[in-house]
């Protein structure tokens, strides 16, 4: 796959969703959402959800700002309209080696391409 690029169509975001944690995290995606949590409760790289936050440099940008991401401390216009959101997440769609699995395995329409 290293020859081609990603094609990735963000299933939520084509849906205009997004998903709300109780504890006011906004994420994209429940796909998403699930990898943070555990790297949230275990704080270590040893779980999959805790890799996928801490190696990937978009997702660990999130998670160094994550209070940038909450609603008890932004508004969801504030949130929705960071550069996170709007440029770090879009761009890493574009490269093999920066796209978050999570979004590679559920988004990526290059996976099932037969080209």
């Amino acid at each position: 796959m290293s020859d081609k690029k990603p094609k990735v169509v963000c299933r939520w975001l084509a849906m205009k969703k997004i998903l709300v944690n109780p504890d006011g995290q906004v994420l994209p995606c429940c796909y998403m959402a699930n990898p943070a949590y555990v790297n949230q409760v275990t704080k270590t790289s040893g779980t999959p959800g805790g890799r996928q936050f801490n190696n990937n440099p978009t997702l660990k940008k999130y998670m160094d700002n994550k209070e940038e991401y909450n609603l008890n401390h932004k508004t969801l216009e504030e949130i929705l309209t960071t550069e996170w959101f709007n440029k770090d997440l879009p761009e890493s769609w574009k490269e093999y080696s920066t796209i978050p699995t999570m979004c590679q395995t559920f988004c990526d329409n290059r996976i099932n391409d037969d080209n």
